[in-house]
């Protein structure tokens, strides 16, 4: 065995451990638990459209809200305004606001939604195709300049769409911090980037769907299920727990 014999090489030690203690957590994962698409909105709509702009109409009325509301809401929105760039952009906000108040803050999601859908169609010839397609994070930057549109809506559109991210929600950002993938205080961007350095390319588009299954189902913001959790012996999270209760 070779000894580290510098400070760089036990970084490049620990990053490879971080690495493949990730690649673990990804496998057990992948075999434990069910992944299903009809439970996460966004996909539901790019399943059946394969349309960007309505999948993102569908990511902001997600956003502080459960799927299945936000899904109702967006159903609602097709039936009585439509949803398209034209049709949103035209419409009056109180229609969009009514229409998807099974959403909540129906009324900051309707003047978003409709605001967007106007620049999308006076900027963009009323598609997003041509923006997808540019450089990631100049197309991340853009797209956040867009009324109603942070990070975690525009990774969720790019990831959709085959772009090489990873969305970080509420669950997501939990699973992270307590298995210690990601710091406790990082923001958004920091926990992003310390997940994209983790994971392999192939795999960013699994990690939110696993990470929010998990999140959902087991790893619960409050009285997470430790003893049942798959990964329980990879994670530090139940050891500290146990430790603060002695």
């Amino acid at each position: 065995m070779r000894w580290p014999e510098s400070s760089t090489d036990v970084s490049t030690i620990e990053s490879h451990a971080e690495r493949d203690r990730a690649q673990q957590i990804l496998t057990i994962l992948r075999n434990r638990l069910s992944i299903r698409e009809e439970k996460f909105a966004t996909l539901v709509v790019a399943n059946e459209t394969r349309d960007p702009f309505k999948v993102l109409v569908m990511t902001v009325l997600t956003q502080n809200c459960t799927d299945v509301a936000a899904l109702r809401a967006y159903r609602r929105l097709d039936e009585q305004v439509g949803v398209s760039v034209e049709r949103l952009a035209a419409a009056n906000v109180r229609r969009i606001e009514r229409a998807i108040r099974q959403a909540g803050l129906n009324k900051q999601k309707a003047k978003g939604i409709h605001r967007f859908a106007r620049i999308i169609n006076e900027q963009y010839s009323g598609t997003l195709d041509p923006l997808l397609s540019g450089d990631l994070d100049s197309v991340r930057a853009e797209l956040q300049q867009l009324p109603q549109i942070g990070p975690k809506t525009v990774d969720v559109l790019l990831s959709v769409f085959g772009r090489p991210t990873i969305s970080v929600d509420t669950h997501v950002n939990r699973v992270s911090k307590r298995l210690e993938l990601a710091k406790p205080k990082d923001n958004y961007e920091r926990t992003r980037s310390s997940l994209m350095k983790l994971f392999k390319e192939k795999d960013y588009r699994a990690i939110p769907l696993l990470f929010m299954t998990l999140g959902r189902e087991i790893c619960r913001a409050h009285h997470p299920l430790c003893p049942t959790c798959p990964i329980e012996r990879l994670c530090p999270y139940p050891r500290k727990t146990r430790k603060a209760a002695a």
